[in-house]
């Protein structure tokens, strides 16, 4: 059993059919890529924004406590419980109660979490009275939970219920023509909390946000522009903005390029020579640009930064030759 995956490209319908709908919604992604602020953005965009928007760190909390945590308990329930405590299910009522770390949720209790669901009613532990709610439910994981699921550590049932609606977050390496988007969104953001007027990068950072693999997703992305915020002294980020510790990494990348003798091979091509010069070398490009597409998988960010070429650059060969980035 694989875990589904969503396109980059279609993340936005998905987005709208939850935000538009009280189904439950399992988010999916490496660590940083914004899972709990998606979580958060869609709740805000739905009819219940209204309401409590309750975050469940399942991963932070002791194992023991994680069934009072969200059930809540009454008092004399066990040794300690010396009175009365509401559930964070309960603290929900009306809003979302977002579920993080859903992985690390204990397998004797995604039982009483899949008769929640399914009945929308708790019993505080120690308790015997049923709670109705009225909660939206919406989980998120870094783990590939369908591979859970089928090593028997996850709850076939549980997991089919939470993924009414499944999105799959993407590393921010492959979200190429988002990345504009997200660093003035950050920017404007930040900027606005500082209470500056910072209008725009630099081209020289765009180039090394651009050519950068950004391991810590949104999250890295985040944290730079922050800092670069608070640092700028104008109305435009420079690279003397950046934070020390990212312009050394970046630095170690681009000095890693420039200093590599051998380069790996990913192919061999054989095709007629003909008198005309420029025609042969634009299908040896084509060739070129279409292979090392296809070794990582369409990626475009990826691409560039691997076979050692500006993305704009990239993109424009694209859109010239009409390569399908998706084959």
């Amino acid at each position: 059993m694989s875990q589904p995956k969503t396109s980059c490209s279609g993340l936005e319908k998905l987005i709208k059919i939850a935000r538009n709908s009280d189904a439950t919604v399992m988010i999916t992604g490496a660590t940083g890529t914004g899972k709990t602020s998606l979580a958060r953005q869609i709740h805000l965009e739905s009819e219940r924004k209204s309401r409590p928007f309750v975050v469940v760190n399942l991963a932070s909390i002791h194992e023991g406590t994680i069934e009072s945590e969200l059930f809540g308990h009454e008092r004399g329930a066990f040794t300690g419980a010396d009175q009365k405590r509401m559930g964070r299910l309960e603290l929900a009522q009306g809003g979302t109660v977002f579920l993080d770390e859903i992985g690390e949720l204990p397998l004797r209790l995604q039982a009483r979490l899949l008769d929640f669901i399914q009945s929308r009613k708790v019993i505080p532990v120690g308790g015997n009275r049923e709670v109705q709610l009225d909660v939206r439910v919406i989980a998120a994981t870094h783990r590939d939970i369908w591979e859970a699921a089928a090593r028997g550590e996850f709850r076939e049932d549980l997991l089919h219920r939470l993924c009414v609606v499944s999105i799959n977050l993407c590393p921010l390496s492959e979200r190429g023509e988002e990345l504009g988007d997200l660093v003035h969104g950050c920017l404007d953001e930040f900027a606005g909390r500082a209470g500056k007027l910072i209008y725009r990068i630099s081209t020289a950072v765009a180039e090394v946000f651009e050519s950068y693999d950004w391991p810590g997703n949104l999250r890295e992305l985040r944290n730079v522009i922050e800092y670069a915020v608070l640092a700028c002294e104008g109305t435009e980020i420079t690279l003397a903005d950046l934070p020390a510790s990212f312009t050394r990494r970046t630095s170690r990348i681009e000095l890693k390029k420039s200093t590599a003798f051998a380069y790996p091979i990913f192919g061999t091509v054989e095709m007629p020579l003909t008198l005309s010069y420029q025609d042969t070398i634009s299908r040896l490009e084509r060739e070129y640009f279409e292979r090392a597409l296809r070794r990582n998988g369409g990626r475009i960010n990826r691409t560039a930064q691997q076979i050692g070429i500006n993305k704009t650059t990239l993109l424009r060969r694209i859109k010239a030759y009409g390569i399908d980035v998706l084959q």
